[in-house]
């Protein structure tokens, strides 16, 4: 596509581009519009930002299909470690931004709450949102993702119907990881497992350290457990020295990632791709419209593209009533039926292509998250979970 066709798409869709980095956002704009997507400049998550605009624009295109109505937003350019409120206090906001990926909450709280705005979060997915509900601005602040901890109530699930109930557990003692497998052990102990060996909790294993990683294989092997469970990343150093030890056939290698390797012991994993309802269409049209197969990341800008577009057709709210046409206990609707029920002043939910849209004000959403089994002929089985609401 040219650049002349991209120009005329953005201009037909009333988007207003700020691409002039994170100074632009100082300037006063006279018409504020319906949204403001505030992305990273620079840094290791900057290339996170097409993905999240695409899908954002994908939802605005379709809503225009459906109702001839048209979503002014723009975007804007934060450095890293840039002061939110600063950049924007001399800016008229719109009644929805659509924070940047992995923002950091107390300011985007304090901001919600000083210039009285709803706030989108399409990727903050880690342990901040453990105490979202405690910052000030709370009741403002909208995830848009599931959390990973869904991810771990879904692998207790399925080891649960496997009957391996007893287990030793892992970390590779990042933060990230700490929280999770305190998730872990937490629902896993209401629900009847047992965790044995020697420590009380989690054992921490820097995957650097040989000695730990052959210390453990010699403690597996004593004690025996129905499943060694692993919180670390996709191949990181602990995953790489874990996949080199030879365990007992009894055993399952539970990750809480894909289990992509292969190794002679039997492995569980989940896919950290989240799914809604909505996600076949989303990804056959978004596939359709840009030319790849989209991911978790245009599905959650897709996601906060649909909420927008249901703020726009409610003519009667005000700047503080962003979220007002949105429903989470509302029956989900189709992309189209849900518009035409906000412009009748109607709060409806969406079908979400990244949840299932029945997130609340500092509340996740859930999702419908698949179970990886890989024997150890390298077989893969899946197994779909939704944990929430139809």
């Amino acid at each position: 596509m040219t650049t002349d066709s991209w120009r005329r798409i953005w201009r037909s869709l009333g988007v207003i581009a700020a691409m002039l980095g994170s100074q632009s956002l100082v300037a006063a704009i006279p018409q504020p519009g319906h949204a403001l997507m505030l992305l990273p400049s620079e840094g290791a998550i900057a290339g996170l930002g097409d993905g999240l605009r695409r899908g954002f624009l994908l939802a605005q295109e379709q809503s225009r299909l459906c109702t001839d109505k048209q979503t002014d937003w723009s975007v804007g350019w934060l450095s890293p470690g840039a002061d939110l409120t600063e950049k924007l206090r001399h800016r008229a906001l719109p009644p929805l931004l659509v924070a940047p990926p992995a923002a950091a909450l107390v300011p985007t709280g304090l901001l919600a709450e000083r210039r009285q705005r709803q706030v989108l979060l399409p990727l903050q997915r880690g342990i901040s949102l453990q105490q979202l509900a405690s910052r000030p601005g709370s009741d403002r602040l909208w995830p848009v993702s599931a959390s990973r901890s869904l991810e771990i109530d879904v692998l207790v699930k399925a080891l649960l119907e496997q009957n391996r109930l007893k287990f030793m557990l892992i970390t590779d003692g990042t933060a990230d990881q700490q929280q999770l497998a305190d998730r872990f052990l937490e629902t896993m102990g209401n629900q009847g497992g047992e965790l044995i060996g020697l420590e009380p909790s989690a054992r921490v294993i820097n995957g650097d350290d040989t000695k730990a990683v052959e210390q453990l294989a010699f403690d597996v092997d004593w004690f025996r457990p129905l499943a060694l469970v692993v919180m670390t990343s996709e191949n990181s150093s602990l995953m790489k020295e874990i996949l080199k030890q030879r365990w007992p056939q009894s055993m399952q290698l539970v990750w809480n990632v894909s289990p992509s390797h292969s190794t002679p012991t039997s492995q569980l994993g989940v896919d950290e791709a989240n799914r809604g309802p909505g996600w076949d269409n989303f990804s056959s049209n978004f596939s359709e419209r840009f030319g790849y197969e989209p991911g978790m990341i245009e599905a959650s800008g897709y996601d906060a593209g649909q909420l927008v577009a249901l703020s726009v057709m409610n003519q009667s709210l005000s700047g503080g009533q962003g979220m007002k046409s949105f429903d989470s206990e509302a029956s989900i609707e189709p992309y189209c039926r849900s518009l035409r029920l906000a412009a009748s002043g109607k709060a409806t939910r969406t079908n979400g292509a990244g949840s299932n849209m029945d997130m609340k004000a500092a509340t996740p959403p859930t999702a419908i998250l698949e179970v990886i089994q890989k024997d150890a002929n390298g077989v893969e089985s899946r197994t779909t979970y939704n944990l929430g609401a139809s």
